[in-house]
């Protein structure tokens, strides 16, 4: 169940960020380049998806969850540095 709920969870967080990414990246271009850059953007985004979807089964299959789990830490690690570090830079101000 627990993996069922952190599956929901990530999908809506991942909704709610591609749809505000895609919102400021329509914005900072003019009108005449936002419907290819939105396009681009599309196709960069759901090619990385898919080839990160692919990877991670034969991933997973090969070599299983400990190793896939041990390829997030510096990720999960440099996410959660940055996030410190512009929640520090905030309190500052």
């Amino acid at each position: 169940m627990h993996f069922w709920w952190a599956l929901l969870l990530l999908g809506v967080g991942w909704n709610f960020l591609y749809i505000g990414g895609t919102t400021l990246l329509t914005e900072a271009y003019t009108p005449a380049e936002k419907a290819k850059t939105q396009g681009l953007n599309d196709f960069l985004m759901f090619f990385a998806m898919a080839g990160s979807s692919f990877s991670s089964g034969l991933l997973v299959t090969s070599a299983g969850w400990s190793v896939l789990n041990q390829i997030a830490i510096p990720f999960v690690a440099i996410t959660a540095l940055a996030s410190a570090t512009l929640w520090l830079r905030r309190s500052v101000r």
